[in-house]
């Protein structure tokens, strides 16, 4: 399985960027640009494709100050440039790089990883009606991040809650909350296929809103 790793510096001073980062849902609208079928509703993505990013800081090169960094992950080859083309200044620098995770991942493999996840659950009302619900105690959240190592082919070794809070954000007058945890630690590979499939797409809910995709790393 091919993926395509993209790191993303969005322009901090270009107004669409700028509204971008504090809108999960128009944040994604924008990445779609970047591959074939943008546009068009979500369903003509390239078939097979499963777009995850993530918004993380990181230091810049150039400044050395702190700033915001995007992480997108597809099994499509993206064209940033297109977008940028689309909106100019909205990347002041992009690169991407392409992993073969099918001769990476083996049975037993310890591995780092970083995970922004919609940490939730679904539950019965006294009526019988089904709605999602966050977590919001850390042992409760971390049960979470077990129970999806047991569907998806890894044993947690350990992690740490490095950021836990509430995000809402509109898909048009709609308003949407997401309950969001990210982790932090190591895991170790049980079902290869299982773990490759995990990784390709995503973890948890809310995966076109910035939640879901698993970073790893050599232990």
């Amino acid at each position: 399985m091919t993926l395509h790793l993209s790191r993303l510096f969005p322009g901090e001073r270009h107004r669409h960027a700028v509204r971008d980062l504090s809108s999960p849902y128009a944040l994604h609208q924008t990445l779609r640009w970047a591959f074939p079928g943008a546009g068009q509703p979500e369903a003509a993505l390239p078939t097979g494709e499963r777009l995850l990013w993530r918004q993380d800081t990181l230091t810049d090169p150039d400044s050395g100050e702190p700033g915001p960094v995007l992480l997108v992950q597809s099994v499509t080859p993206p064209d940033w440039g297109a977008l940028n083309a689309r909106d100019p200044g909205y990347l002041r620098a992009w690169n991407v790089r392409t992993l073969d995770l099918a001769p990476v991942l083996t049975p037993g493999q310890p591995l780092r990883f970083r995970l922004h996840a919609n940490v939730t659950v679904r539950r019965q009302d006294e009526q019988g009606r089904s709605a999602r619900h966050g977590l919001h105690r850390p042992e409760d959240q971390l049960a979470w991040l077990d129970r999806q190592g047991e569907k998806n082919g890894f044993d947690l070794l350990g992690a740490d809650i490095r950021r836990a809070g509430r995000v809402r954000t509109r898909k048009g007058a709609q308003v949407i909350t997401l309950h969001t945890v990210t982790f932090e630690g190591a895991l170790r590979v049980r079902q290869p296929d299982l773990f490759h499939a995990a990784v390709r797409g995503g973890l948890g809910h809310a995966k076109s809103l910035g939640c879901g995709l698993l970073s790893l790393a050599p232990l």
